[in-house]
């Protein structure tokens, strides 16, 4: 794709990948995965309470996320070159998915997010089998945590890191906003509302995870009520998603 004169993407990157990436039909398990607000809603969360969850997870774990994120796309990108080298401008993959597990402490939610990346790995590995990165995702990391596997596969098809900062912002925000939709009486307007308020704090998250250099600036914020919630979660047998 050429580059755009009115703010559009870089010389090579694709916009309809982005698109394909934010669609919750992927075979990727998105759309099994309520970004916690099931959990949230059996311990009592109400329609008044789902926009400030969406910017609390935004500004918690979608920070965490998309820096993670955007590290692996660069990493990818790392592996792309000629020489395949890393030079240090981007952690390997096995240590962004130590650097995860460690400021994911709940068992509930990083299971969560394997079982998502196993599927985003998958996608890319159909779509791209010939891409480097995607290959050696595979070897370092069969199970990886969702935002690397979708910083890598962003990366093989196409999209640039700012569209993938704001991609992984997006998701999550739209993740919560589809679950409410099916847990609680929400006007689907309203709903859908919330997203482009949230535009705002998702700008300012994927513009600030774009400054990140390495492993030391992968935020470590904790949101210890949505960790609990992930884990009660896990012990019921009638839920309509994974977490």
């Amino acid at each position: 794709m050429t580059s755009s004169r009115h703010g559009g993407p870089n010389a090579g990157e694709s916009v309809i990948a982005a698109f394909l990436l934010a669609d919750s039909r992927l075979p990727s398990g998105a759309y099994s995965h309520s970004a916690g607000l099931e959990p949230a809603v059996i311990a009592g969360l109400q329609v008044d309470g789902v926009y400030p969850y969406l910017i609390s997870r935004l500004q918690t774990v979608g920070r965490m996320e998309t820096v993670a994120a955007v590290l692996a796309h660069r990493r990818a990108r790392e592996l792309g070159t000629v020489t395949g080298e890393h030079d240090g401008g981007a952690p390997g993959f096995a240590a962004l998915e130590a650097a995860l597990d460690a400021r994911t402490p709940s068992a509930a939610q990083r299971e969560a997010s394997r079982r998502l990346g196993r599927g985003m790995l998958r996608l890319a590995a159909t779509l791209k089998p010939g891409d480097p990165a995607v290959a050696a995702l595979k070897r370092e990391a069969p199970r990886p945590h969702r935002p690397v596997a979708l910083g890598v596969a962003a990366h093989a098809l196409g999209v640039g890191e700012a569209a993938l900062a704001r991609l992984c912002c997006y998701d999550d925000a739209q993740s919560v906003v589809a679950a409410a939709l099916k847990l609680l009486p929400i006007d689907p307007m309203s709903a859908t509302a919330w997203i482009l308020d949230a535009e705002p704090q998702i700008n300012a998250v994927a513009g600030d995870a774009l400054h990140a250099n390495g492993l030391d600036d992968l935020p470590a914020l904790s949101a210890p009520l949505m960790e609990h919630w992930a884990e009660d979660h896990t012990e019921r047998t009638r839920r309509l998603f994974v977490a």
